[in-house]
């Protein structure tokens, strides 16, 4: 327990520009993937070979809950009809929204169990009706969650598409189309399309509203699905969406708020274009990695040190100042906010409760675990 391991949710993809800045803080991300690994000639189209820089050395690990096994290839062969032939598939997607993925099943050709056989070509004819009523269920949780992967990834590419319009061009289409005017100030007229791209480029992370809540739903149920060989007691989340629904879902369940431990700073964004990139984030992984583990000690400790309630943060990690103060400052000197931008990292404790528990798996299932208290770290 003396390094900084976490599991990465409700995502089950890390783009690189997300992975750099986390590589500062974090040994190793674990991530939940909905198929498991297999051929390099897969029909569903694989990430950037460049997206996990660090596996190779163990910083990103892979797991795939209750494995597809047989199943795996028609799986595939549906995520890629749907990536490649959206217009089929709209109509009967739409009654499998993310937002659908709690609703009571309904009757008749429209329910979501008569779609997703119709989708998957029937199922296990010697399967039993609750059987099959689960693996539907867990069907559709990863169908959600590798159609929530095709959406970030196109979101991904326009974003990028959009980061090329900078306000040099966008003023030269501006000056073309006569709207700059001597005085300097801009008539902006009702249907600017620049100022459309502007807009559209701000909300571009921005989550829709209730999708969040629904992916977590998905992810969760993959993630009960089956065990884990890793049950760390560190989770994080680039989300806020999702950090506020287990924030407010342990106050809920335990009576008291969860306590802010510890606030760093992580820079905000890290262009994987820069070659020297990966070779400056190892050094500063080096050079900080006496210090992370001192961290992972105290934190280690305090997750399975039995207290009462406790309402004071400092009192648990009373170095908590003088470390974040050290921490921002080697940051500063490495990766300066000038030019890397800055994002807050703060990890909460979440006191006599552990993550399934927290999740909705049955109380009491890991009483035998030394960790009695657990911990969320939101980088948002």
């Amino acid at each position: 327990m003396n390094t900084l391991d976490t599991l990465y949710f409700p995502d089950t993809v890390l783009p690189v520009r997300q992975q750099l800045p986390l590589a500062l803080f974090f040994n190793t991300i674990h991530l939940l993937q909905p198929v498991e690994d297999g051929a390099k000639e897969d029909l569903d189209e694989p990430s950037d070979p460049g997206s996990y820089p660090f596996t190779e050395m163990g910083f990103c690990q892979v797991h795939t809950p209750s494995r597809l096994g047989a199943d795996r290839d028609r799986f595939l062969h549906l995520i890629h009809d749907i990536r490649n032939k959206k217009d089929a598939y709209v109509e009967q997607l739409s009654y499998l929204t993310l937002a659908s993925l709690s609703a009571p099943a309904s009757r008749g050709d429209n329910s979501k169990q008569a779609i997703l056989s119709s989708l998957l070509h029937g199922m296990d004819q010697d399967a039993d009706a609750a059987d099959e009523q689960d693996r539907l269920a867990l069907w559709q949780a990863r169908l959600v969650l590798k159609i929530a992967e095709i959406l970030d990834q196109e979101e991904e590419e326009l974003a990028l598409q959009l980061a090329a319009i900078d306000d040099h061009e966008i003023a030269l289409f501006r000056s073309l189309q006569g709207e700059i005017r001597e005085s300097g100030e801009d008539d902006v007229v009702e249907d600017d399309p620049f100022l459309e791209l502007l807009e559209l480029k701000q909300k571009m992370n921005q989550p829709r509203p209730g999708m969040i809540k629904n992916r977590l739903r998905a992810w969760t149920r993959l993630y009960l699905s089956g065990p884990l060989p890793v049950k760390p007691w560190l989770w994080t989340t680039r989300r806020q969406e999702a950090a506020d629904i287990l924030l407010e879902q342990y106050e809920k369940e335990s009576g008291q708020a969860p306590l802010s431990l510890l606030q760093i700073e992580l820079p905000a964004r890290i262009s994987h274009e820069n070659t020297d990139v990966i070779r400056e984030v190892e050094q500063f992984r080096t050079e900080v990695q006496p210090d992370l583990q001192e961290l992972a000690a105290i934190l280690g400790k305090l997750v399975t040190t039995e207290m009462s309630i406790v309402s004071d943060p400092v009192s648990l990690v009373p170095q908590a100042q003088a470390w974040q103060e050290k921490w921002n400052s080697r940051l500063e000197s490495s990766f300066p906010a000038s030019q890397y931008g800055r994002t807050p990292l703060t990890i909460y404790l979440l006191a006599e409760i552990s993550f399934p528990a927290l999740i909705g798996a049955v109380q009491g299932q890991e009483m035998k675990s030394p960790i009695r208290h657990v911990l969320l770290a939101v980088c948002a």
